[in-house]
C-alpha cells in the first residue's frame, strides 16, 4: 500500500551504488514523485562525463540548482543524486523538508558493477574521481541515514518517515511568537543564559570573543542592548571583547552613534572599523556558472568573497547579532548576511546587490529564501564556517504604532543547515508574520518618516521607498520625510555616482553602466539607483530642510526626485517621529497613509507580493 507522505527524498551515493533502483522502488512505496537528477544536467556535462572527464563545481553549480527547484516544486518526491559533497547536499537542503538516504557500498563493489554497465555515461575511469569527490556524512549531518548493500526496503521507509528534515538540530534557544513580547527583564534573563551556557562554558584558555552588531542604522532592532549586555557580561568573565559593526559601506560610527545604539555598554576604544575597500582578504568565489543558474542568464559573472580580515584573528568565538526583517537585496535581512555582506569587500558586496536588482527586488522582499541568500549562505559554509565558530542572535521586531515591540528572540550556531539555520529560518517565520502587512486595495498617497538618528543618506533613506513601493497605486505619490538626510551616498564615491546619474529607473542605469566604466566598478551603486526609483509607476517627493544641512531643492530634484520643504510638508500633514502610523488626512482634507518607521516592515497588495 502507498502512503503519501509529505516529503523529500534523495538517495545518494557514488556511481553504481544502486541509487536509481532504490529510488524507484521507495518512490513507488512512498507515493512520491520521482525525478531522476541525471536528467537536470547540460547537455555539455554529460558529453564530459561520456568521454571520460570529470566534472568540475562549476558544471554542478547548475545542475545542482535545476534539480533543488524542481524538488522545491513537489511536496513528496524522491531523487537519486549522488550529492557527494556537503556543499552539493547543501544545496538540495534549501528545497525544504529533505532527508538523505545513503547508499554506502564498499570500492570493489562498486568498480565490478561499473564494469558491467554499457547503457550509461559513466564509465570505469570515473571511479576514481566519484571517491575523490566523496565527503562522507559527518555526525552533524543528521538528515542523512547509511544503509549498506542488501538493506530491506521497509528499513529504509520507517527511517526515512521518522528522520528529520534538513537537520535533526534544534535551535539553541527560540522565543518567540505572533502575539508574544519580549520584555526587557524576559531579555536579560535569557542573555545571561545564552552567555553562561553556550559561550563562557565553551571558551578556550584565551577567552577572546568577537561581537559583530549592525550599526546605529538598526536602533530598533535590540542589537544595541543585546551587545551591550553580552560585552559586560562576557568583560566581567574576564574575556577579551571587541565588536566589530557590519557596516557594509555605511561610514564608520562616531562616539555619538556607539553611545546612541549601545549606551555606556561598550567603551569606544573596543570598537573596532570595518574597511570595505581595502581590509579584507579574498576567500574564494561563487562561480559565473553558479550565479547564472539562480539568475536565470540575467546576471552572468562570479562574484568574489572577500571579507574583513578581522574576523580571522584568532577570536575564540564570533557572535552575530541582528534583526530578521523584510529586506529589499536579500529577500530577510541577517543571519550569514550580517558577516559576509555587512564584513564584505567591495567585490562581494558590489556584485550580490547587483543580483538582487536584476531578480526583481519585488519578487524578492520578504522572502527567507533568494539567489542572493543562496550566494550569502554558500560563501559562509563553504568559505568561512570551517575557519570561524559562529553563533547567531536574531531578533524579530514590531512597530505596533506607539511602540516598537520585541516579538522573537532566536539564537543558533554554525552553518545553514546546523542549529544557526534552524535559528534564522524560524526568526524569517515569525518575521514575515510580523513585518509584512498585504493590503487589499493600494494606498493612493504615502508618507514615510525617516528618524535623523539613523537616516542621514538617500542610500538608507530610500528604504522608504523599498518597503512601500508594492503598496502604492500607479500615478500614487510617495512622500518622504527626511529631517536628517545631507547626502546621498554613505560614501563619497558612490555619493558622487548618485548625483551624476540619478534615480531614473533600469533602462536608464543599465545605459550608464555601458558609458560609465565607474558606475560599472561600483555595481552596488547601480543596484541602488535601480532600487530607488519607481520606474516611473509613481512619484516620490523628498521633504529636506536646507537651513539645517539637508539636502537642497537644486540637489533633491537634480537625482530625479520631487522636493517639498520639510517645515512646510510637516505643517500640512500634522505628523512627526512622534506620530503613530496609521490613516490621516491633511491640511485641506486629503487622505494618506503614514508609516512612522518604514525599515520595520514591508507594505505590499497581496496580488504584487504574491507574484
Amino acid at each position: 500500500m502507498t502512503s503519501h507522505v509529505p516529503l523529500r527524498v534523495v538517495v545518494m551515493g557514488v556511481a553504481g551504488s544502486g541509487k536509481s533502483t532504490v529510488g524507484r522502488e521507495l518512490s513507488a512505496t512512498l507515493g512520491a514523485r520521482l525525478l531522476e537528477a541525471d536528467e537536470f544536467h547540460h547537455p555539455l556535462s554529460i558529453e564530459k562525463m561520456s568521454n571520460g572527464i570529470p566534472l568540475t563545481d562549476d558544471d554542478r553549480w547548475p545542475w545542482l540548482i535545476a534539480l533543488q527547484r524542481a524538488m522545491a516544486a513537489e511536496s513528496s518526491v524522491v531523487v537519486p543524486c549522488s550529492a557527494l559533497k556537503r556543499s552539493y547536499r547543501d544545496v538540495l537542503r534549501r528545497a525544504g523538508d529533505v532527508r538523505f538516504v545513503f547508499l554506502d557500498v564498499e570500492r570493489p563493489e562498486i568498480e565490478r558493477r561499473i564494469a558491467l554497465r554499457t547503457d550509461h555515461f559513466m564509465g570505469a575511469v570515473m571511479v576514481e574521481s566519484q571517491f575523490a569527490t566523496l565527503e562522507r556524512p559527518m555526525t552533524d549531518e543528521t538528515d542523512i541515514a547509511l544503509f549498506g548493500p542488501g538493506t530491506p526496503l521497509e528499513n529504509v521507509v520507517d527511517i526515512v518517515r521518522s528522520r528529520q528534515p534538513g537537520t535533526a538540530t534544534i535551535a539553541l534557544l527560540a522565543d518567540g511568537g505572533r502575539g508574544r513580547t519580549i520584555s526587557d527583564v524576559e531579555l536579560r534573563a535569557h542573555i545571561d543564559a545564552v552567555v553562561d551556557e553556550h559561550i563562557i562554558a565553551r571558551l578556550s584558555s584565551t577567552r577572546r570573543v568577537l561581537l559583530v552588531p549592525p550599526d546605529h542604522t538598526r536602533l530598533h532592532s535590540k542589537a544595541g542592548e543585546i551587545t551591550g549586555l553580552v560585552f559586560e557580561r562576557l568583560s566581567a568573565a574576564g574575556c577579551e571583547v571587541a565588536v566589530l559593526p557590519a557596516l557594509g559601506t555605511h561610514t564608520e560610527m562616531t562616539p555619538a552613534d556607539a553611545q546612541l545604539l549601545f549606551g555606556d555598554a561598550v567603551p569606544f576604544d573596543a570598537i573596532l572599523h570595518h574597511r570595505w575597500r581595502d581590509h579584507v582578504v579574498h576567500l574564494g568565489h561563487v562561480s559565473a556558472t553558479e550565479v547564472s543558474a539562480l539568475t536565470n542568464d540575467r546576471f552572468q559573472e562570479a562574484i568574489p568573497i572577500e571579507t574583513d580580515e578581522l574576523l580571522f584573528d584568532d577570536w575564540d568565538l564570533v557572535v552575530s547579532i541582528g534583526q530578521v526583517v523584510p529586506h529589499e537585496v536579500i529577500g530577510m535581512a541577517n543571519f550569514t548576511k550580517n558577516i559576509v555582506i555587512g564584513l564584505g569587500g567591495q567585490a562581494t558586496i558590489h556584485r550580490s546587490h547587483f543580483v538582487g536588482a536584476v531578480c526583481d527586488m519585488e519578487t524578492l522582499m520578504g522572502r527567507a529564501d533568494s539567489p542572493v541568500r543562496h550566494v550569502v549562505d554558500a560563501a559562509f559554509d563553504r568559505f568561512i564556517a570551517d575557519r570561524v565558530d559562529v553563533m547567531w542572535i536574531l531578533t524579530v521586531m514590531e512597530d505596533v504604532g506607539d511602540e516598537v515591540v520585541q516579538r522573537g528572540l532566536f539564537v543558533g550556531r554554525g552553518r545553514t543547515n546546523e542549529s544557526g539555520g534552524v535559528a534564522y529560518r524560524a526568526a524569517a517565520n515569525l518575521a514575515a508574520a510580523c513585518n509584512i502587512e498585504l493590503i487589499a486595495k493600494p494606498f493612493s498617497r504615502v508618507v514615510c518618516w525617516l528618524d535623523p538618528n539613523e537616516f542621514r543618506s538617500t542610500w538608507l533613506g530610500n528604504k522608504a521607498i523599498y518597503r512601500t513601493r508594492m503598496a502604492i497605486a500607479d500615478g500614487g505619490e510617495l512622500v518622504v520625510l527626511a529631517p536628517g538626510v545631507t547626502r546621498f551616498g554613505e560614501d563619497p564615491a558612490i555619493d558622487a555616482l548618485i548625483r551624476r546619474h540619478g534615480y531614473r529607473g533600469t533602462p536608464a542605469t543599465l545605459e550608464a553602466l555601458r558609458r560609465d566604466p565607474q558606475l560599472g566598478e561600483s555595481l552596488a551603486a547601480a543596484a541602488h539607483l535601480i532600487h530607488g526609483s519607481s520606474e516611473g509607476r509613481f512619484t516620490i517627493t523628498y521633504c529636506t530642510d536646507p537651513t539645517s544641512g539637508g539636502l537642497t531643492q537644486a540637489e533633491v530634484e537634480g537625482v530625479g526626485f520631487a522636493w517639498r520643504g520639510l517645515a512646510d510638508e510637516l505643517a500640512n500633514l500634522n505628523v512627526n517621529g512622534a506620530s503613530p502610523a496609521g490613516p490621516r488626512v491633511d491640511s485641506i482634507g486629503r487622505p494618506f497613509v503614514f508609516i512612522a518607521n518604514p525599515a520595520l516592515g514591508l507594505w505590499a497588495t497581496a496580488d504584487r507580493f504574491d507574484r
